[in-house]
Order: structure tokens, then C-alpha cells, then sequence
């Protein structure tokens, strides 16, 4: 059996976008698994967590993070003594440059990939070969596994890369119901996004459905939660135009607070190869705290096995405004209160990461069991 888990990224835990990350680990803990974080956090951040924790040198340099990083791990790697019980989990941008120190060493590891290449331009060009390349490396390691957040991700890679099917495990986005909680709501009915805040994302779209919105006699304020390239317009944006609120850092208490005091969570994110195959966190967390959600219609939106709710707006791109401001009405003037409950519950029963966490404890297990036969 598994006694040591190696999680290597390079996603800081004070990252909103960390959650999944604290979850999978803290999950694992729970079932006595001893877990090894390496990531570029200061190690004062992590004194109280339930792991050990190794400081990874980066870089601020746009398109370097992953590669300065990936390079004092090796180097880690290299001197570190796995025991015979021990897995690594490495992040698909360090992949390929931690391999071939791992297969040195002789420990069994997995590609984590949260999601695919998200940003656009130069950065977009870099990153795919480097995601292409690490997913590659389970053909050449048939022993190696991927993780991944659902099964239309799973059929991306297989479709370009070539991957078997069965060397890749679902890990589907949970939520933590206990942090997520529905709030005193805001007396003023309240529509939150949060997340990153990039312009591919479709959030700039946001400030206009509420000033439509408006326009239509349909009373709404917006709370924006994050950072990104769509800070500054969005800044500029929430200074002239009174009821839009930005708010560029939130510790993860905080953030459930907050959005547990909004009313309708937002998913703006456009239909793309890489958004359509996502797990979102914030649509489950928007879910545990009560909040009915208007959405942007595409795979990644969908409930699973493509079910349909009455607190979840599913609309084409091109209606967001007209159709999303018709059920922002509707909703507003309905039984929101129940609508708000239904999404309470279907979180409750169907959105724990026990299940997943479950997945990867069982996964890991038998990559294990498989390295030594």
C-alpha cells in the first residue's frame, strides 16, 4: 500500500485557483497518507498544514515559471531517497523535465492536468507543445497514469496525442460544503463572478449584461473576485459605474463568505476546445452556497450526464444578454428561495470531493502496485 505522496506544481496555495490542489491533498492526509508539497510558496505559509512542504525556486518571468521551477526539482529529485512505498504527482508543465529523474530514482508517477493551455497568444504557442510532450510520456512509461478533470478532457487527450484511455482517471471537480455555505444574502440582488480574471474568459461581457440588465428594469449589482489581463478595464469599469465591485485578493474563507452573501454565480467562459472540456470549481462552489448560476451553454457548463435544472441557465453566446437577462428576471421575481435550496442540496448529495478524492487514492494505489510487478 501506498505510504508517500509527492505532489509537485506549480500552482501556489495562496492562489484562489488552489483549491482543488488543497482539497486532493488534504483528502489523501485523511487517509493516512504522509504528503511532500513542492511548489514555489514561501515555507512559512504552510507551518500549519497537514504536509511537509519543499520550497521550489521560480522565476516572474512570463513563460519561465515552469521551466526555472522544473529545474531545481530535478535537481531535487535527484538527491531525494524515495522509499519503496512512494508516488510522485507532477504537474504536466514539469513533466517532461522530471521524468527521465524520476525513472532514475525508480518511483512510479502521474501527470496532473487541472486543464489544458488556457491563455491566448505567445504564452498559449509555448505551453501547448510542452502540454502535448508530457502527455506523450505515458506511451513511451506505460506504467505512468495521467489524472484529469473530465471525460471530455480525457477524450482530448487521447484524440491528440494518442494516449490510452485506460492510463487516464477522471478526477472531477468537488466542493467543500462546509466552507461553502449560503450567507445573510446582500440586500441588493447580487451576481458574482470569481476566478480569473483574463479577457478569454468572457468577463468583460459582464458590466454590460448588468448595465442591460438595468436598462430592463431588472435591478442588479456585480462583484468581481480575482486577478488577470481584464483587471484594468474591469478597474476602470467598477470606479464609473456604481453597484460593480472589484476585488483583486480574497483568502479562500473569505471567498466562500463572500460569494455566500451574492444570489446568481456566473459562467461566462466562451465555447473553446479548452473550456468546453472543463470541471470548474467556482460552478461547485457557486452550487454548495446556494446560488443559482446563468451560463454560457457548452460541455464544460453542463451538469453530468447532460441533466437539466431549473437553477442553472444554460445559453447559446450569442443570447447571453437577452436570454440571460429574461431568467435573471424570472428568477429574481420567482421563489428564488427554493431555487437556491434545490442547488444547496444537489451540491450536498452530488459535489463532496470524497468521491474524487477516492479516485485518486485508488489510482495511485495501483500505479504502484503495477511499478513493482
Amino acid at each position: 500500500m501506498m505510504t508517500d505522496v509527492y505532489w509537485i506544481t506549480c500552482r501556489s496555495m495562496a492562489d484562489m485557483c488552489s483549491t482543488s490542489h488543497r482539497a486532493l491533498l488534504e483528502g489523501l492526509n485523511r487517509k493516512g497518507i504522509n504528503i511532500t508539497l513542492l511548489n514555489a510558496d514561501d515555507g512559512s505559509r504552510h507551518a500549519d498544514e497537514p504536509w511537509d512542504h519543499c520550497a521550489i525556486p521560480s522565476s516572474n518571468v512570463p513563460g519561465m515559471v515552469a521551466r526555472t521551477m522544473a529545474r531545481h526539482a530535478k535537481r531535487w529529485v535527484s538527491q531525494h531517497s524515495f522509499s519503496e512505498k512512494a508516488v510522485v504527482v507532477v504537474d504536466w508543465r514539469m513533466a517532461s523535465a522530471l521524468a527521465p529523474a524520476l525513472n532514475r530514482q525508480g518511483v512510479p508517477w502521474a501527470v496532473l492536468d487541472r486543464s489544458p493551455p488556457a491563455h491566448q497568444g505567445w504564452l498559449s504557442k509555448l505551453q501547448w507543445p510542452v502540454w502535448s510532450k508530457a502527455w506523450r510520456l505515458l506511451i513511451q512509461h506505460h506504467g505512468a497514469i495521467g489524472f484529469v478533470v473530465s471525460p471530455r478532457h480525457r477524450d482530448l487527450v487521447c484524440r491528440r496525442v494518442g494516449v490510452l484511455p485506460s492510463q487516464i482517471t477522471v478526477l472531477p471537480t468537488g466542493t467543500d460544503v462546509d466552507l461553502f455555505v449560503p450567507g445573510v444574502r446582500k440586500e441588493r440582488t447580487t451576481l458574482v463572478y470569481h476566478g480569473r480574471l483574463d479577457k478569454n474568459r468572457g468577463v468583460l461581457a459582464l458590466p454590460m449584461l448588468v448595465s442591460k440588465a438595468r436598462q430592463a428594469n431588472v435591478d442588479v449589482d456585480l462583484c468581481l473576485i480575482g486577478d488577470g489581463d481584464a483587471v484594468k478595464g474591469l478597474d476602470r469599469i467598477a470606479q464609473s459605474m456604481q453597484g460593480v465591485e472589484l476585488i483583486q485578493k480574497c483568502p479562500p474563507s473569505a471567498l466562500a463568505q463572500l460569494i455566500g452573501t451574492c444570489h446568481i454565480g456566473l459562467l461566462p467562459m466562451p465555447f473553446t476546445e479548452v473550456w468546453s472540456v472543463a470541471s470548474p470549481l467556482k460552478q461547485s462552489e457557486y452550487a454548495a452556497a446556494g446560488l443559482p448560476m446563468l451560463a454560457i451553454d457548452h460541455a464544460g457548463h453542463q451538469l453530468r450526464g447532460h441533466r437539466e435544472a431549473s437553477w442553472l441557465k444554460l445559453v447559446a453566446q450569442e443570447d447571453f444578454f437577452e436570454e440571460g437577462i429574461a431568467w435573471l428576471k424570472a428568477m429574481i421575481d420567482g421563489d428564488y428561495e427554493q431555487a437556491s435550496r434545490d442547488v444547496r442540496t444537489f451540491a450536498m448529495n452530488e459535489l463532496r470531493w470524497d468521491t474524487t478524492v477516492d479516485a485518486l487514492h485508488d489510482a495511485l494505489n495501483t500505479m504502484l502496485v503495477n511499478h513493482r510487478v
